[in-house]
Protein backbone atom coordinates (compact mmCIF):
# COMPACT_ATOMS: atom_id res chain seq x y z
CA UNK A 1 0.00 0.00 0.00
CA UNK A 2 2.58 2.70 0.87
CA UNK A 3 4.65 1.65 -2.14
CA UNK A 4 1.13 2.62 -4.83
CA UNK A 5 1.00 5.68 -2.52
CA UNK A 6 4.63 6.55 -3.10
CA UNK A 7 4.60 5.60 -6.83
CA UNK A 8 1.37 7.90 -7.01
CA UNK A 9 3.05 10.74 -5.53
CA UNK A 10 5.96 10.39 -7.71
CA UNK A 11 3.58 10.29 -11.29
CA UNK A 12 2.29 13.79 -9.88
CA UNK A 13 4.72 15.58 -8.97
CA UNK A 14 6.54 14.68 -12.35
CA UNK A 15 3.13 15.23 -14.22
CA UNK A 16 3.59 18.12 -17.00
CA UNK A 17 0.58 20.31 -15.79
CA UNK A 18 0.50 20.36 -11.82
CA UNK A 19 -3.12 21.12 -9.95
CA UNK A 20 -2.38 25.50 -9.86
CA UNK A 21 -1.61 25.30 -13.06
CA UNK A 22 -4.93 23.16 -14.07
CA UNK A 23 -6.78 26.09 -12.09
CA UNK A 24 -4.77 29.00 -14.02
CA UNK A 25 -6.19 27.20 -17.29
CA UNK A 26 -9.93 27.63 -16.01
CA UNK A 27 -9.15 31.31 -15.44
CA UNK A 28 -7.04 31.91 -18.38
CA UNK A 29 -10.19 30.55 -20.42
CA UNK A 30 -12.67 33.29 -18.66
CA UNK A 31 -14.93 30.85 -17.15
CA UNK A 32 -17.42 33.00 -16.16
CA UNK A 33 -20.18 32.78 -13.57
CA UNK A 34 -22.50 35.67 -14.15
CA UNK A 35 -25.33 33.79 -11.49
CA UNK A 36 -26.08 36.31 -8.95
CA UNK A 37 -28.96 34.92 -6.22
CA UNK A 38 -29.26 38.44 -4.96
CA UNK A 39 -31.05 38.99 -8.24
CA UNK A 40 -33.37 35.97 -7.70
CA UNK A 41 -37.05 37.18 -6.77
CA UNK A 42 -38.45 35.16 -4.04
CA UNK A 43 -42.11 33.25 -4.57
CA UNK A 44 -44.49 34.42 -2.69
CA UNK A 45 -47.62 33.12 -1.98
CA UNK A 46 -51.21 35.34 -2.27
CA UNK A 47 -53.41 35.33 0.22
CA UNK A 48 -56.29 32.63 -0.62
CA UNK A 49 -59.88 33.08 0.87
CA UNK A 50 -62.43 30.56 0.35
CA UNK A 51 -65.71 31.83 1.20
CA UNK A 52 -68.40 29.29 -0.32
CA UNK A 53 -68.65 25.66 -0.93
CA UNK A 54 -68.99 24.25 -4.37
CA UNK A 55 -72.25 24.35 -6.36
CA UNK A 56 -73.89 21.53 -7.65
CA UNK A 57 -74.75 23.16 -10.95
CA UNK A 58 -70.39 23.84 -11.56
CA UNK A 59 -69.18 20.38 -10.78
CA UNK A 60 -67.77 18.42 -13.82
CA UNK A 61 -67.17 14.77 -13.76
CA UNK A 62 -63.40 13.97 -14.60
CA UNK A 63 -62.99 10.57 -14.97
CA UNK A 64 -59.66 9.23 -13.19
CA UNK A 65 -57.63 6.51 -13.99
CA UNK A 66 -56.10 6.40 -10.33
CA UNK A 67 -59.13 6.17 -8.50
CA UNK A 68 -61.10 3.07 -7.78
CA UNK A 69 -64.16 2.58 -9.58
CA UNK A 70 -66.58 2.92 -6.78
CA UNK A 71 -65.39 6.67 -6.77
CA UNK A 72 -65.69 9.79 -9.01
CA UNK A 73 -64.02 13.19 -9.35
CA UNK A 74 -65.77 16.36 -9.81
CA UNK A 75 -64.10 19.52 -10.61
CA UNK A 76 -65.54 22.98 -10.58
CA UNK A 77 -63.80 24.54 -14.10
CA UNK A 78 -66.36 27.26 -13.37
CA UNK A 79 -64.82 29.23 -10.63
CA UNK A 80 -61.35 27.88 -11.72
CA UNK A 81 -58.44 30.53 -10.61
CA UNK A 82 -55.06 30.93 -12.50
CA UNK A 83 -53.22 33.52 -10.59
CA UNK A 84 -50.44 34.76 -13.14
CA UNK A 85 -48.22 36.62 -10.28
CA UNK A 86 -47.81 33.11 -8.12
CA UNK A 87 -48.56 30.88 -10.74
CA UNK A 88 -51.11 28.75 -8.67
CA UNK A 89 -54.30 26.90 -9.71
CA UNK A 90 -56.97 26.88 -7.36
CA UNK A 91 -60.57 25.32 -7.37
CA UNK A 92 -62.84 22.74 -5.72
CA UNK A 93 -62.74 19.25 -6.31
CA UNK A 94 -64.99 16.87 -4.96
CA UNK A 95 -64.69 12.80 -4.79
CA UNK A 96 -68.08 11.10 -4.45
CA UNK A 97 -68.65 7.25 -3.67
CA UNK A 98 -71.10 4.98 -4.67
CA UNK A 99 -72.29 4.49 -1.60
CA UNK A 100 -72.96 8.26 -1.28
CA UNK A 101 -70.14 9.68 1.00
CA UNK A 102 -68.99 13.26 -0.02
CA UNK A 103 -65.66 14.58 0.14
CA UNK A 104 -64.97 18.38 -0.85
CA UNK A 105 -61.51 20.74 -0.78
CA UNK A 106 -60.54 23.85 -1.93
CA UNK A 107 -57.01 23.34 -3.21
CA UNK A 108 -54.58 25.03 -4.78
CA UNK A 109 -51.93 23.50 -7.45
CA UNK A 110 -48.31 24.51 -7.94
CA UNK A 111 -46.81 23.19 -11.36
CA UNK A 112 -43.69 24.10 -10.82
CA UNK A 113 -42.97 22.35 -7.47
CA UNK A 114 -45.47 19.39 -8.38
CA UNK A 115 -46.85 20.44 -5.03
CA UNK A 116 -50.54 20.61 -3.66
CA UNK A 117 -52.45 22.29 -0.77
CA UNK A 118 -55.88 22.32 1.14
CA UNK A 119 -57.72 25.48 2.20
CA UNK A 120 -60.95 23.92 2.81
CA UNK A 121 -63.25 21.42 3.11
CA UNK A 122 -66.42 20.91 1.85
CA UNK A 123 -69.21 18.61 3.01
CA UNK A 124 -73.37 19.60 2.74
CA UNK A 125 -74.23 16.86 4.89
CA UNK A 126 -72.38 18.47 7.97
CA UNK A 127 -74.00 20.96 10.31
CA UNK A 128 -70.87 23.44 8.75
CA UNK A 129 -70.95 22.75 5.16
CA UNK A 130 -67.82 24.62 4.79
CA UNK A 131 -64.73 24.23 6.93
CA UNK A 132 -61.52 26.35 6.10
CA UNK A 133 -58.31 24.47 7.00
CA UNK A 134 -56.44 25.99 9.66
CA UNK A 135 -52.75 25.94 9.09
CA UNK A 136 -52.46 24.69 5.54
CA UNK A 137 -49.07 23.76 3.96
CA UNK A 138 -47.54 22.70 0.46
CA UNK A 139 -47.53 19.09 0.07
CA UNK A 140 -45.50 16.70 -2.42
CA UNK A 141 -48.41 15.52 -5.34
CA UNK A 142 -47.35 11.76 -5.10
CA UNK A 143 -46.57 9.58 -8.68
CA UNK A 144 -49.82 7.65 -9.83
CA UNK A 145 -52.42 9.68 -7.39
CA UNK A 146 -55.17 10.95 -8.51
CA UNK A 147 -53.72 14.68 -8.25
CA UNK A 148 -50.73 13.36 -10.55
CA UNK A 149 -53.48 12.51 -13.26
CA UNK A 150 -54.98 15.86 -12.67
CA UNK A 151 -52.33 18.23 -13.20
CA UNK A 152 -50.59 16.05 -15.95
CA UNK A 153 -53.90 15.93 -18.23
CA UNK A 154 -55.62 18.74 -16.82
CA UNK A 155 -54.07 21.65 -14.99
CA UNK A 156 -50.45 21.40 -15.84
CA UNK A 157 -48.50 21.97 -19.05
CA UNK A 158 -44.75 20.77 -17.78
CA UNK A 159 -44.21 23.05 -14.90
CA UNK A 160 -46.78 26.11 -15.86
CA UNK A 161 -49.81 25.94 -15.04
CA UNK A 162 -52.23 25.98 -18.44
CA UNK A 163 -54.68 28.96 -18.31
CA UNK A 164 -58.19 29.08 -17.35
CA UNK A 165 -59.39 28.81 -20.95
CA UNK A 166 -57.36 25.97 -21.81
CA UNK A 167 -58.01 23.84 -18.91
CA UNK A 168 -62.12 24.69 -19.53
CA UNK A 169 -61.61 23.85 -23.33
CA UNK A 170 -59.30 20.37 -22.40
CA UNK A 171 -61.64 17.45 -23.23
CA UNK A 172 -62.94 14.81 -20.48
CA UNK A 173 -60.54 12.16 -21.21
CA UNK A 174 -61.96 8.78 -21.88
CA UNK A 175 -60.92 6.31 -18.71
CA UNK A 176 -56.96 4.30 -19.35
CA UNK A 177 -56.18 7.21 -22.05
CA UNK A 178 -53.89 9.99 -20.76
CA UNK A 179 -52.90 12.85 -22.70
CA UNK A 180 -49.67 12.81 -21.91
CA UNK A 181 -46.43 10.07 -21.60
CA UNK A 182 -44.52 11.47 -18.30
CA UNK A 183 -45.63 10.66 -15.27
CA UNK A 184 -45.48 13.22 -12.18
Amino acid sequence: MAVRMLLLAVLWALSPVSMAEEIDLIERFGVQNDYDPNLEIPWLELETRVDAPPREEDLKELPMDSLPPNLKLYADFTNLVVDKRDLVTRTWFVVRSSQGAYNGTYEGIRCATKEYKIYAFANPTRNKALRVAKFPSWREIKANSYRAELAVDYLCADTLPRSPDQIRATPVKNPGESQYLYTY
